[in-house]
């Protein structure tokens, strides 16, 4: 792997069942980038996202994570009731929980200082006594990025992060994934084309297989002139 590339896919394959969703689809995303993946519905992003995550495994060859960083993920949808009486600062500092959960054990001072950095850096802060039903999409939105930093996940996957929101409040969202960038690698998949290359470092299309793009505006130009890849 290059020193450069933090991930790389290599002729990955996934099926399901006798429909194959992805593949051939062989990429890399470098380090402390923003990588966008755009495409048609049905072109195989979520699929994608699944399989760098872990929850589904590749039927043929295999994706590499350099130095076993850590990724976490952010669904399209939430899947946690909204009336579930928790504060925006209890669902954050959830992410700092290990995996290997030991009963009766209270959170440490460094896992406080962890999830307040977070919601410091996703523009949340003073939100931390409000409960989870009090928030608007963007809000709800960003807590759940929160809760991902305060997991020290080295890589971030966002799956439709704009979905539901309105224009400000997806602006301000890619607005705080851009700044996250600086030392986190991001990794979203959107139908927002000209926002989400706005702001990209790196451009996949995904359509079953996937074409690499260095320079976004190249792919935005391309799809501007209505041309189907």
């Amino acid at each position: 792997m290059s020193e450069r590339n933090c991930i790389e896919f290599k002729d990955i394959r996934y099926c399901y069942e006798e429909v194959c969703a992805v593949e051939h689809i062989s990429f890399d995303v470098p380090k402390n980038t923003f990588t966008a993946l755009v495409g048609p519905n049905g072109g195989g992003k979520s699929t994608l996202l699944k399989l760098l995550t872990g929850l589904l495994k590749p039927d043929k060859c295999s994706i590499v994570v350099k130095d076993s960083a850590l990724v976490g993920y952010v669904p399209q949808e939430n899947g946690f009731d909204r009336t579930f009486p928790m504060t925006v600062f209890e669902l954050v500092l959830s992410g700092t929980l290990s995996r290997r959960i030991r009963p009766f054990t209270r959170y440490s001072k460094q896992q406080r200082e962890k999830a307040g950095d977070a919601l410091l850096r996703t523009g949340l802060s003073g939100f931390e006594k409000r409960g989870i039903d009090q928030l608007s999409a963007g809000q709800l939105k960003r807590a759940v990025i929160a809760r991902a930093l305060a997991s020290d996940a080295d890589i971030i996957v966002l799956d439709e992060p704009d979905s539901s929101l309105d224009i400000g409040a997806a602006k301000e969202l890619y607005s705080i994934l851009k700044k996250l960038k600086q030392d986190k690698t991001i990794i979203a998949a959107s139908h927002h084309v000209e926002d989400v290359l706005e702001l990209a470092d790196k451009a996949i299309y995904v359509n079953k297989t996937v074409t690499q793009y260095e320079e976004p505006e190249e792919l935005k130009r391309i799809l501007k002139k209505g041309i189907i890849i």
